[in-house]
């Protein structure tokens, strides 16, 4: 009967330890309003960045072909 306490007292600390440290790490993790605003403004940045690029590098394309 001891052995089986033991056993789940070990159990129980294991899983409390996890849980403890997922915690902590995920809220580590965790981002704000502020960082997530960030991010959307430099997403929105490279696409308009790569759609200049796109454009620019059309017309060098093109240029010396007869348009149809």
């Amino acid at each position: 009967m001891m052995t089986m306490w033991l056993v789940l007292g070990v159990a129980a600390l294991v899983t409390v330890g996890t849980v403890g440290w997922v915690a902590w790490r995920d809220r580590a993790r965790a981002t704000g309003a502020g960082d997530r605003a960030a991010g959307q403004e430099a997403q929105a940045r490279q696409q308009r960045y790569e759609a200049e690029r796109h454009l620019a590098q059309g017309g060098t394309i093109q240029r010396g072909r007869p348009h149809h």
